[in-house]
Parts: structure tokens; sequence; C-alpha cells
């Protein structure tokens, strides 16, 4: 995870939940310095283990009263049951990426550190900071709005019930603890997705000052170009003044050609620096896909059976009697989840896609330098670029990009199929 000035918010907030067990400071450079933190280390084992155990207590709860609110069927059961496990995986492998990935997090950091440092003049933290919070802000927000308005309506319902002798709120009250898991899912989200946008955004600022320092001519370097071939055209057209006139021209050029060969090794540098940082970069999309790898999957697993699952749930009501509140309940747990996937195929799209313009920058610089200094350079970093890879991935189990939006589709439609035939059998 990425542990800047700009995303120290977000870092705080994993804190809190249980996510990033580390402490900061900063020394006498300015850096900051990431450690563990065993205090939070067993505050997070602990929180977790805590609000998992109440979650199963609740979900048994529900599952073995005699009046259930929620388990009013075997298949829905096992939807719900499907449901709930999925969040739990995703939290327990977040909390373990936290715990066990300090050793990434450190070289991540150091890495962004040294490219941030490279790519200081196309830096904007007053905007990356703002970037993070409002990402941090309106996530948690809509899911404390969505979680209080699905409690609201399924509380609703147990009291509709009107059941004498039987406390049906309670089956309600003990699926709090699961919607607690929620805010450390969200949360989790946020971390990847902020760390792999921070990529996509530094790919993207490597691009800019490849773009302005080498495609971007001036006019007056046009002029001087011109003005230098007519100097050559005018001597060599008077043969008289060849011995003497030409002496001094070829003096003065030699005397004008030490600062474009200086500038030649400038700019050299420049690019080498330039693929260093490119290279460096993906390295990071390699460290955060080892590190997060486990729980991107599973937040990609419980997106695509939550969104199965309040499917079901909604065509089941769309069926039956039809409550308007928990129709619009379920469509907006259909929208969170979609917005979920997508924060987390987005940014590492985004990124890739930043990756893979260099090369076209990279080649256009080719086809215009002629300095061999600088074209050595230049082609060096153009066969650098042929073999990074910058997609991210899940365990190397599929690679996390827009094609896989197509792909949950399709198991979304499948699925669904398969639940409603089920339900129809079972009654």
């Amino acid at each position: 995870m990425e542990i800047s000035e700009p995303s120290i918010g977000i870092f705080y907030i994993s804190k809190m939940l249980g996510l990033a067990p580390y402490a900061t400071h900063r020394n006498t450079k300015g850096q900051v310095e990431i450690r563990r933190s065993w205090v939070f280390t067993i505050y997070s084992a602990t929180f977790t283990v805590v609000l998992v155990c109440l979650t199963y207590r609740g979900l048994l709860f529900d599952a073995n009263s005699e009046i259930p609110v929620r388990m009013k069927s075997a298949t829905s059961k096992v939807v719900t049951a499907l449901d709930v496990s999925v969040v739990v995986m995703a939290i327990l492998s977040g909390v373990y990426c936290g715990l066990f990935s300090l050793k990434d997090t450190l070289e991540l950091n150091e890495r962004l550190n040294k490219i941030d440092n490279t790519l200081n003049a196309y830096n904007n933290l007053k905007r990356d900071r703002w970037r993070a919070l409002g990402m941090a802000f309106i996530s948690l927000i809509a899911i404390s709005l969505l979680i209080g308005l699905d409690v609201g309506t399924w509380v609703r319902i147990a009291q509709e019930m009107n059941i004498p002798h039987s406390d049906t709120e309670l089956n309600v009250h003990w699926y709090i603890p699961f919607y607690s898991l929620y805010f450390i899912l969200t949360a989790l989200q946020i971390n990847f997705a902020n760390t792999a946008y921070g990529l996509g955004r530094r790919f993207g600022r490597l691009n800019l000052m490849l773009t302005g320092s080498f495609l971007g001519e001036s006019k007056d370097t046009i002029a001087g170009k011109a003005s230098k071939v007519s100097a050559v055209k005018t001597i060599s057209m008077n043969p008289l003044a060849m011995p003497t006139t030409l002496h001094s021209s070829l003096t003065k050029l030699n005397t004008e050609s030490l600062p474009s060969i200086s500038a030649a090794k400038n700019k050299g540098l420049l690019i080498k620096a330039l693929a260093d940082s490119h290279e460096s970069l993906g390295k990071c999309v390699l460290l955060l896909s080892n590190s997060f790898g486990i729980a991107v999957l599973f937040i990609l697993v419980s997106c695509l059976l939550h969104l199965v699952a309040t499917a079901y749930f909604l065509f089941l009501e769309l069926l039956s009697k039809r409550d308007n509140g928990y129709l619009w309940v379920q469509m907006l747990w259909i929208v969170f989840h979609f917005l979920r996937l997508l924060m987390v195929v987005e940014p590492c799209h985004l990124a890739a896609r930043e990756s893979r313009k260099t090369i076209q920058i990279v080649c256009e610089i080719e086809r215009k330098v002629h300095e061999p200094i600088l074209a050595e350079a230049v082609k060096k970093f153009w066969q650098q670029l042929l073999v990074v890879d910058a997609d991210f991935s899940a365990c190397g189990l599929c690679r996390v990009n827009r094609t896989i939006l197509t792909s949950f589709a399709s198991a979304i439609a499948t699925y669904l199929v398969i639940l409603i035939q089920f339900q129809k059998t079972n009654g």
C-alpha cells in the first residue's frame, strides 16, 4: 500500500479499521519512515476475529430461528451464507496482506519516493491529497447511507410480520456485525484503488515529461537550424574564400557543437532517469499484485457473488409481494457492488493504458532525434519497454482490466438463471 503525504488520510482510515498495522514518523530529512506497530498488529487481529465470530453467530441465529427474516427457503440460506462468507474471506485476506506484506510495502514506498523525486516538476501534492480524501469520504458515506437504508428496511419488514411472542427484530440486529465488515471491505478497496491509481498517475506524468522534454521543439530552435544550413550553403558557393573562411567557419561550428554535445548528454541522462523510473513503476505494479493479489481475488469474487445474490433477491421480490422500499434498496446494492467492481478494475486499466502509451512516445522520440548519444539512450529505453508488463493480476489467475467486466456480465446472467430455477423447484 502507498503511504505518502497525499494519501496519509487513507492510511489512517485503514489503520483504524485494522488493515494497516504500521507506525510512521518523519526522519531528519523529512521522509516518512514505516515500521510495524505491534499494538495495532494485535488490535487488527483481535478486531477482525471478533467481528467474524459475531457475523457467523448472527447468521446461525437467523438460520435456526423459528421465524427467519432473511433465510426463508433452502436456496436463500445457501445464497445468504455464500454472501456472508465471501465478505469474510475478503476481509481476512485484506488483514492478512496488511500483517504480512511489510517488506513489500517498504520497497513499494521507497521506489515511489525516488520516482516522485524524478517527476518532481509534474507533481501536484495538493490535488492528489484532495483526490484521495474525496475518494475515501465519498465511498464511506455511500456505504453508511446504504447500510442505514438496508437495516431500516429489514427492521420494518420484521415489524410487519407482527408475530406474537417472537422478537423478529433481534434477527436483524444480529446482522449488524456483518454490516460492519462492509466498512473494512470498502476501506480495503479504497486502499488498493488509491495505490493503483497513484501508479497510473505517475505513468501519466512520466509520459508528460517525455513529451515536453523531447517532442516540444520551439520555433527558435528551428530558426537556428535553418540559419546554420544557409551559412554552410554560402561558404560552399564562394571558392575563393575557402581557405580562410572554411577554417574560421569550422572553428565556429566546433565551438558551437560543444554545447550541443553537452545538451545531448544531459538529455541522454534524462532519458536514462525516466527509463529507470518506468522500470521501477513496472516493479511497483508487480509488488502491488503480489502483496494484494489474494485480496483482489476475493474482492472480485465478492463482487460477482454479491451481484448474483442481490439480483436474485430482487427478482424474488418482483415475483412475489413487490415491496417498493425493499426493491429500491436492492437496486441501490446492485449499483454499489458494480461501483465496487469498477473501483478495482478502472485504476488497474488506467495504469496499464498509461504504461502502453510510453512506448508510442518513445518511438516518436526515436524518429526525431539524431545525436548518437541520445539515440542510443532512446534505443535502450525502447528495448526495455518491449518486455515491461504493467498489467495487474489477481494471484496470477486473471488480469485485472476492463475485459473482466464482460466475463462478469455473462457469469452473472448464467448463475442468476440457475438460482431462479432452483427456487422454482424448491418453492
